[in-house]
């Protein structure tokens, strides 16, 4: 989602994560989405250059709390949830211009588009609800379920853990990544597979 320069980039970013998931990643922008694969440690910066420019993008962010080992010092930060990877919309001279920040290591097209944007919702929507999630690799075992109920009610992805405690995996697979979030099994119904997927 394009935004404007601000003295705290970091909440200024974050305030993506209050909108609805069709909001922070609308219907109907003119280009084609596009994974951009990052430089280490840039993810926030290539953020406010495509703001900058005006062009689309989404980067799912999550607040995190460390705790020095030496000092016993809390320390708070914002991170993205998808270390050295951003999502922006644009046609190809947006992409060219997107390459053009060096910001870039590669960047990946996205086949289904339909698809990648309900992953991205599934995903913002966990995000949104501000529960503790975990980063997995992409899950394929496991049945598909939609939350009925709680938070996260509507939200589809994968069981696993279901011996003492249930998460849902929420997948993007264009990154080979997921996140998984602990969810109460009788809050769940078992689907046939996602409502978002051609």
């Amino acid at each position: 989602m394009p935004i404007d320069a601000a003295p705290d980039q970091n909440e200024l970013l974050l305030t993506v994560m209050n909108l609805a998931p069709e909001q922070a990643i609308p219907d109907g922008l003119p280009g084609h989405w596009w994974v951009a694969h990052t430089k280490p440690r840039t993810e926030k910066a290539l953020a406010g250059d495509l703001g900058a420019m005006k062009i689309a993008y989404y980067l799912p962010l999550r607040r995190r709390q460390t705790r020095s080992r030496h000092t016993g010092r809390i320390s708070k930060s914002i991170v993205p949830v998808f270390a050295s990877y951003l999502f922006f919309n644009g046609d190809e001279e947006q992409r060219h211009r997107a390459l053009n920040t060096h910001r870039i290591a590669n960047v990946l097209s996205v086949t289904s588009q339909d698809r990648f944007i309900g992953e991205l919702r599934q995903l913002h929507r966990v995000l949104s609800a501000r529960v503790d999630l975990q980063l997995h690799s992409t899950l394929k075992a496991g049945d598909w379920v939609r939350v009925v109920g709680g938070p996260l009610l509507g939200t589809e992805g994968i069981v696993t853990g279901r011996l003492s405690r249930t998460r849902l995996v929420l997948n993007v697979a264009m990154l080979g990544q997921s996140v998984s979030v602990r969810v109460d099994s009788d809050a769940l119904e078992r689907i046939d597979g996602p409502s978002y997927a051609s």
